[in-house]
């Protein structure tokens, strides 16, 4: 992150003396639509960051540049209701959080200037959220524990952004650890750090450069689906509080209580759990082999259960198991598009991409975009 270019441009523009925060975007290993069923994922934070120089102003107005974007907005009050589509709209969220906890913000001029990619399933808005949310807390001297921090940017995006999803991104930016993973327990907020010794293997993400719209509508479909399957076992007497709760063997003797696409939503959810226990022992044992087939699985899940994928990451998945090198992959975030991750052998890489995108221009006409993911740690001033 370039911050002498950030204070530069921010003295340019304002006659104060800002200070500079970050926070990262994140990658998830497996556990894919686990969290808002209070289930277990297996995400990690990356060496991508959205970075912010902010100060409080002397003038009543808030005024807030987003580099990137070449855009700029002015405002003295919080819209009533989300602008459709407008970054502004993760900020005022947060502020929003802030102020119902009787934290009201003054009024501050900020520059935003991120390098996570938008759209390809990073957390960038997450990245965002919470980057506001660290900053306000230490320039407005809250006091506010990582924990309460975690809440309040989950809020602004459930609450104000409208879209129901679970802690993961927000939790993974504000507590990611450098060369580790967060094993999250997503009902209890317990974690523990499982150490990511991948030894000459990589994470290769591939960038489909899909962005679907109807992502957003279809994940909220996704999270009433699992609670309508889990209300219609609680009747017939399955006493659970949520979907991580119930065994494999109780999916298949209430099965008769769902309708078929409950069905499959809830079994995917039960399975993509007991994957993530055998993932993590996998790469605590440097079992690549064993771990590469959890991912397809997921991968399989998430397609044929879950039903969020789309042709452009299916077709990424199926090359990558005919391609040498490459241990196992599937989509990661939300679906509809974005990336899949991949874990691959390092010195294989340039063979690996090139491969797929021989591949993905033939099928798509494009050459999509690759980044290794390395870790990063979470959300500080610097």
């Amino acid at each position: 992150m370039d911050k002498q270019g950030l204070e530069r441009l921010f003295q340019e523009k304002f006659s104060s003396t800002p200070r500079f925060f970050k926070a990262p975007g994140r990658i998830n290993l497996i556990g894919e639509h686990t969290d808002y069923n209070e289930g277990f994922v297996l995400p990690a934070g990356i060496d991508k960051y959205c970075a912010i120089a902010i100060a409080p102003s002397s003038q009543e107005k808030t005024h807030v540049i987003a580099i990137d974007l070449n855009e700029t907005c002015e405002f003295e009050k919080i819209p009533s209701q989300p602008i459709p589509s407008h970054w502004m709209n993760y900020i005022w969220g947060v502020m929003k959080a802030f102020d119902k906890r009787g934290l009201s913000i003054p009024p501050f001029e900020a520059i935003i200037q991120s390098d996570v990619p938008v759209g390809a399933g990073l957390s960038s808005s997450a990245a965002l959220e919470v980057v506001f949310t660290k900053a306000f807390n230490e320039l407005f001297e809250f006091s506010l524990s990582n924990m309460e921090m975690t809440r309040i940017a989950k809020e602004a995006e459930n609450d104000f952004v409208g879209l129901q999803c679970g802690i993961m991104d927000m939790f993974s930016s504000v507590h990611a650890k450098q060369h580790h993973a967060i094993k999250l327990d997503c009902r209890s907020l317990q974690y523990d750090y499982v150490q990511l010794q991948l030894n000459d293997n990589k994470i290769l993400l591939i960038d489909t450069s899909v962005k679907h719209q109807l992502a957003s509508s279809e994940y909220n479909q996704r999270r009433m689906e699992c609670q309508s399957a889990l209300e219609k076992m609680n009747v017939e007497g399955v006493v659970a509080n949520s979907l991580r709760d119930i065994s494999t063997a109780q999916i298949e003797k209430a099965k008769h209580l769902l309708s078929e696409v409950e069905y499959k939503r809830a079994s995917y959810v039960i399975q993509e759990n007991i994957r993530l226990e055998k993932f993590v022992d996998a790469i605590g044992h440097s079992n690549w082999q064993e771990a590469g087939q959890l991912l397809h699985a997921s991968h399989q899940g998430l397609k044929e259960q879950y039903e969020v994928s789309c042709p452009e990451l299916d077709f990424l998945v199926e090359v990558s198991k005919k391609i040498e090198g490459i241990w196992g992959g599937r989509l990661m975030g939300g679906g509809f598009g974005g990336c899949t991750i991949n874990l691959v052998e390092g010195h294989k890489i340039d063979q690996i991409t090139s491969a797929f995108s021989a591949a993905y221009l033939s099928r798509f006409g494009l050459v999509p975009k690759y980044y290794i993911a390395s870790t990063g740690d979470g959300a500080c001033e610097y």
